[in-house]
């Protein structure tokens, strides 16, 4: 058994792991992804055929769908065209291009697991190109049944991994009778299996809206597949890993098998949704962990308390009613703390509380949480005092209380489901704003050199440049070097060495561009003693 102390030291330690876990996950750092440029350029008129079409954004992504229509509707080009290259996704076109108008649809998936998608016209040896193909042949439109189900299915989520984790808790740390194990032992690995189950469907669920299927799109392995590309697949593996530890840490009664299992599945919680991609996430993430974490602790046992009430005496449930409230008035606060951070961090301004649907939900979410919270103080300061002072009727009140308490946590619950289908204030600010980084291409014969600056502005920015083959595989060189300057301004060239950092990328970590302006970029890929490509662009410098 532990005693306080032990129980702070293993939560701590639990806690610091999972944030290692959680920070070095790999994973993108915005919101919603922001379509920030594209080629061909929205009704642009080709006289040369394209030989690709790349679609720049402001974070990496994951390519859903990708393709290239002609006027009839037919693709020309299939999966097998469609490669990313840092921010940007590329759509590779065949050499012999009819003239013609052409739509290019799009559905990828962003940082926070959420769909993007769009279209848009361009034509070749043709006048511009009628402005209303792209509603006519643009890809399939989102089904309005899979962000409900989805909310549904992730409000049942959120409760039995609640109970789960809660239950869990509760019999290492509350009632650690051995007749209690026996009590609670079913509650606990039914809703750990229950939780885990829905947790699967949900990522089924995301494939299909990611995919812009019908529901029974389910049916197809693909679109589970898609679903396993999104962070939530990659949260999905971690929770369910640290439920079944959990699990086992129940069965086997073994308290740190429980409390690590517990923090292992947080840091599942952290690598999906729009509280972990929000920045600075040196602070949103443990918020998130510990918001989550104690939220399970108070929470979770509310159930065995319940249970305690209507099956013991007022003699036996009132030292581990004590308890659990002696605990819980320490934790709570943090809780509360823990929320309150991320929900400043989502909304941004006081305005946006009620001027975005993001802000209203979370307001109801704040209401319920304000009526759960009346209902536990009353519990701690009046009928909590009155069980241990033997009061037999104060066991049938609290009881009754925490039967409220667990009615308004149902409500909070739903309101937490719904607010990940809506978008934060803090993610529309940065659509509205995207970052002002450059993405632009270079050819020289059958080669390409994708260059990007960051962040795209005066003063000092870093320069990576990706060689490619015709069939779009990394091109081996054996140095590379930039000539940098500005005609406009008759500032001379100047020479720099870049740094391989990956088969066919090389990068400069700090380029100045002083003064605003068109530079000249000229790249000289060496790729052997007597062979050796230059690429040369403008790069519009704000």
């Amino acid at each position: 058994m532990f005693s306080l102390q032990q129980l702070f030291r293993i939560v701590d330690r639990a806690l610091v792991a999972a944030l290692l876990l959680a920070l070095s996950w790999p994973g993108a750092t915005a919101a919603h992804a922001v379509l920030k440029d594209h080629f061909p350029a929205t009704d642009a008129s080709l006289s040369v055929a394209p030989s690709e079409v790349r679609l720049v954004f402001n974070e990496m992504v994951t390519p859903v769908v990708a393709r290239v229509l002609d006027a009839g509707g037919h693709p020309v080009s299939d999966a097998d065209a469609v490669f990313e290259t840092d921010t940007t996704v590329h759509v590779r076109l065949p050499p012999a291009l009819v003239p013609g108008s052409y739509v290019v649809s799009y559905r990828v998936i962003s940082a926070d697991s959420h769909p993007v998608g769009g279209s848009f016209v361009f034509a070749f040896g043709v006048a511009a190109p009628d402005g209303g193909l792209a509603q006519r042949l643009g890809g399939a439109s989102d089904s309005q049944a899979w962000p409900m189900i989805a909310a549904i299915l992730r409000a049942a989520f959120y409760g039995t991994f609640l109970i789960a984790a809660g239950g869990g808790l509760f019999l290492a740390f509350i009632d650690r009778r051995p007749t209690a194990a026996h009590a609670d032992r079913g509650l606990v690995l039914g809703t750990s299996l229950a939780a885990a189950l829905l947790l699967v469907l949900l990522v089924g669920i995301e494939g299909g809206f990611a995919a812009g299927v019908s529901l029974a799109g389910l049916l197809d392995p693909a679109v589970w597949r898609v679903g396993m590309h999104t962070t939530l697949g990659s949260s999905a593996i971690i929770t369910i890993a640290g439920v079944a530890m959990l699990a086992v840490g129940v069965v086997r009664g073994e308290q740190p098998v429980v409390v690590g299992g517990t923090v292992l599945a947080l840091a599942g919680f952290a690598l999906t949704g729009h509280v972990a991609t929000a920045q600075p996430r040196w602070l949103t993430v443990p918020a998130l962990i510990v918001h989550v974490g104690l939220a399970a602790f108070w929470v979770g046992a509310l159930v065995p308390l319940y249970r305690r009430l209507g099956a013991e005496t007022a003699a036996v449930a009132a030292p581990i009613v004590a308890r659990f409230a002696g605990l819980a008035l320490m934790l709570v606060p943090c809780l509360i703390a823990a929320g309150l951070t991320i929900a400043t961090i989502q909304v941004g301004t006081p305005a946006a509380l009620t001027g975005t649907a993001y802000g209203r939900r979370l307001l109801t979410k704040l209401g319920l949480v304000a009526a759960l919270l009346s209902f536990a103080a009353l519990n701690k300061t009046r009928l909590t005092p009155r069980l241990g002072g033997g009061d037999a009727g104060a066991a049938r009140l609290l009881r009754a209380a925490i039967g409220a308490e667990i009615a308004l946590v149902a409500g909070v619950l739903a309101a937490t489901a719904s607010l990940g289908q809506v978008t934060p204030p803090r993610a529309l600010a940065e659509a509205a704003h995207p970052a002002a980084d450059i993405a632009i291409s270079a050819r020289a014969g059958s080669r390409t050199a994708l260059i990007k600056v960051v962040p795209g502005r005066r003063g000092d920015n870093r320069l990576a440049v990706t060689l490619l083959n015709p069939d779009g595989t990394p091109a081996a060189a054996r140095g590379v070097s930039v000539w940098l300057s500005n005609p406009d301004l008759g500032i001379e060239a100047s020479e720099r060495e870049m740094t391989r950092e990956a088969a066919g990328r090389f990068v400069i970590e700090r380029l100045p561009l002083p003064i605003a302006g068109n530079w000249t970029v000229e790249i000289d890929a060496l790729v052997t003693d007597f062979d050796q490509w230059v690429f040369t662009a403008t790069v519009p410098v704000p």
